[in-house]
């Protein structure tokens, strides 16, 4: 083999080395190296997985025949444009797993892969249990309707992997206060028993070895098997952590309980971590119209079942999407990365050019701009991070975190 002819190593050492690489980018400039390179690559990307998140940058109403998305890469600064009418006009949640949750203004709902443009159907949103609870400031009009339905109504889609190669959609709507799932063939939505009296507002779901946590506005926790959710009717939820958080002292407590701040759940490193997410006003001239001021991190000790907050931590990402964390070299550590979450402030903060996005440093405390663009607005979706990937396959991290 000559010095420098990296194309004769062997298939097994070639496959070992495209296993360490982080991005999407990287994996497509190594199977374009050679025909050796490119064959390995054919045989591992259905167990390869790419670790940073890119941004599905909100959609261009004006002069976009083509249906043109940016996505941008933030490990490298650099955005793509892919023609994606398929989720043209529809509000979307991205997720680990490559999928974009969407729901359009026919209230279809799909799972959507912008890269390879697979996608999955599930049951209409017409079909959520209660989805038209009286509302006076709703009128008649349809396309109003659906407008309120979409921005207001429809809080969050969570994709959930029950089994190797299945996965269902968990939606948290009508003012955080109740919960449903569907899986691919189903002809409606199955309603969740959601547990009563903890504060009321449910902020997030996520799934962690076989259970299905729900978290609640004051860092309750209950939980159920995932096994639950391959069926259409769910035992009730299991209480797991009921006591309070104590809210850090720097941030006024009141925002907070009239649900200005954010809660997100994330697993990282075998831990289960809670990020809180403070927002005030931003002027006086403005005093409905909220931003990031700083957030706090804490983790979940499963012994005392009690939160710890924390300040070392890998690179987070929170919005609207499933929050993810990220062990990349290309990213800064202890840092969380942040899109808007308000859909309700979406025309607001349009008319304002300030959109509620960057980057925290929880140790330094200060907080950045990572995009520059101003492609940041649409109606109402806001950009939401997913973690591309060729070919669909669920994760296989496992820790000993058990309820």
């Amino acid at each position: 083999m000559a010095a420098n002819d990296w194309s004769t190593l062997p298939l097994d050492l070639l496959g070992a080395i495209a296993m360490k690489l982080e991005t999407l980018d990287d994996f497509i400039y190594f199977s374009a190296v050679c025909h050796s390179w490119n064959r390995v690559s054919s045989l591992i990307k259905h167990q390869w997985r790419p670790t940073v998140p890119w941004l599905l940058l909100a959609e261009n109403t004006s002069n976009n025949p083509h249906c043109v998305r940016k996505i941008f890469n933030p490990s490298n600064n650099k955005c793509y444009k892919l023609n994606l009418p398929e989720i043209f006009g529809a509000k979307c949640w991205g997720s680990d797993y490559g999928w974009i949750a969407m729901v359009d203004r026919k209230l279809d709902v799909r799972l959507f892969n912008p890269i390879t443009k697979a996608e999955i159907r599930f049951p209409s949103a017409e079909t959520i249990p209660n989805r038209r609870p009286y509302d006076e400031e709703v009128d008649e009009d349809e396309e109003d309707y659906i407008s309120w339905f979409l921005e207001l109504y429809m809080k969050k889609l969570i994709v959930l992997k029950v089994s190797q190669n299945e996965f269902v959609i968990l939606v948290i709507y009508h003012s955080f206060g109740h919960l449903a799932f569907a899986k691919p063939g189903d002809k409606s939505w199955t309603s969740v028993f959601v547990k009563k009296g903890h504060g009321c507002r449910m902020f997030d779901v996520m799934a962690m070895n076989g259970y299905v946590f729900a978290l609640y506005s004051n860092a309750s926790l209950v939980y159920w098997n995932i096994e639950d959710f391959q069926g259409y009717e769910l035992v009730k939820p299991m209480d797991y952590l009921s006591s309070e958080l104590q809210m850090s002292r720097k941030y006024h407590l009141l925002p907070f309980i009239h649900g200005i701040s954010k809660l997100y759940l994330v697993e990282s490193d075998c831990d289960l971590l809670l990020v809180l997410r403070f927002k005030e006003s931003m002027s006086d001239d403005h005093p409905d119209i909220y931003e990031t001021v700083g957030f706090s991190v804490y983790r979940l000790d499963p012994k005392d079942r009690r939160w710890e907050e924390i300040k070392d931590h890998a690179t987070l990402f929170v919005g609207v999407h499933s929050a993810m964390s990220v062990s990349a070299k290309s990213l800064q550590p202890n840092c969380i990365y942040f899109t808007d979450d308000e859909f309700e402030q979406c025309k607001s903060r349009t008319e304002l050019g300030q959109p509620d996005m960057g980057v925290y440093d929880i140790k330094c405390e200060e907080k950045w701009r990572f995009y520059e663009g101003d492609d940041i607005r649409s109606a109402y979706c806001t950009p939401t991070w997913f973690i591309p990937q060729l070919q669909i396959i669920g994760s296989d991290r496992q820790s000993n975190f058990r309820p």
